[in-house]
């Protein structure tokens, strides 16, 4: 049963020994239209009397599949022989820095975000118009080159892992907020290492002056607070003194917020063509005039306070 394609009934013939389980057939009821081809497939039966294997067909397409007991009574479903009860469930968190995403990186990304996940669907969650909207990725994708440039963007997937247990494996990007990597799961290596695997694949997208800037300041910042300390002795009388460290404190405040308000974390462009150079750079330039005001203001502020008054 398919959500696109419709149910597809196979006749299937194979061979069980005891321990390993083959099967083969073809197709002799499908939708008109819909292409079908004829599958194989592989399982042994694991200690729980589940039947876990993969399974291909002709057409190229292939996965895994597994096959469990369903008149087993709720009470001893967690019963298992074999599998203990998991006692807790691990969570780990990456945050990246600032990322610009294109059509084809946030394909490579649901790609690396749904290895490991057999029967789980992913769900993308976005910002349009103000609208926060839910899709699966069929259909996202079917819609993604009217979106334009999206500032938030949310790839989850999940699917039962054990005893009813949900594994799941989460990437936010906040052009507000924080770019984070969620992976959440009962078996500790399998959570870090996916963990680890999604983060560095985001870092590939990552843009280090715009990452540097929300997480250190600009340098001109340092320069600026430099030059305050330094010219200080120069500005007499006191009060003179605190109407210029208020100044350039205030300035310095004012640098933070507008990188903040106008320096994206996040920018996704779903367009099928690429921004020219200048859009793709317009970050950069807007840091270094905000700076760059910032630091004339600081400078001009020091001129006025430290012209004498006429005799």
């Amino acid at each position: 049963m398919d959500t696109v394609f419709g149910l597809v009934i196979y006749e299937i013939k194979g061979t069980f020994d005891g321990g390993t389980l083959e099967l083969e057939g073809d197709s002799e009821q499908a939708v008109p239209g819909v292409e079908t081809g004829r599958i194989t497939a592989k399982a042994i039966l694991t200690p729980q009397g589940n039947l876990r294997g993969q399974w291909q067909s002709s057409l190229g397409t292939a996965g895994t599949f597994e096959l469990f007991p369903h008149d087993l009574p709720p009470a001893d479903q967690g019963k298992q022989v074999g599998v203990p009860i998991p006692e807790q469930l691990h969570t780990a968190r990456q945050s990246v820095g600032a990322v610009r995403l294109y059509t084809e990186d946030v394909h490579e990304l649901s790609e690396v975000i749904r290895k490991d996940f057999a029967v789980g669907r992913l769900v993308v969650t976005y910002k349009s118009a103000g609208i926060e909207n839910t899709r699966y990725l069929e259909d996202f994708e079917k819609e993604a080159t009217n979106l334009g440039e999206l500032q938030y963007l949310k790839l989850s997937i999940q699917e039962p892992e054990a005893h009813g247990i949900n594994k799941l494996a989460v990437i936010e990007l906040d052009s507000q907020g924080r770019n984070d990597v969620i992976v959440q799961g009962i078996y500790e290596s399998w959570v870090v290492g996916k963990a680890e695997t999604l983060a560095r694949q985001l870092r590939r997208y990552e843009k280090s002056l715009v990452t540097n800037t929300k997480k250190y300041g600009l340098g001109l910042n340092q320069i600026i607070v430099i030059a305050m300390l330094v010219l200080f002795p120069e500005v007499e009388p006191l009060w003179r003194r605190g109407v210029f460290a208020v100044v350039v404190v205030g300035l310095l405040l004012a640098l933070v917020w507008a990188h903040w308000r106008f320096l994206p974390t996040v920018v996704v462009y779903m367009s099928p063509r690429k921004p020219g150079a200048l859009a793709r750079a317009w970050p950069g330039i807007l840091s270094w005039v905000i700076a760059a005001t910032a630091s004339l203001a600081a400078a001009l502020a020091f001129y006025l306070l430290t012209q004498q008054p006429p005799p």
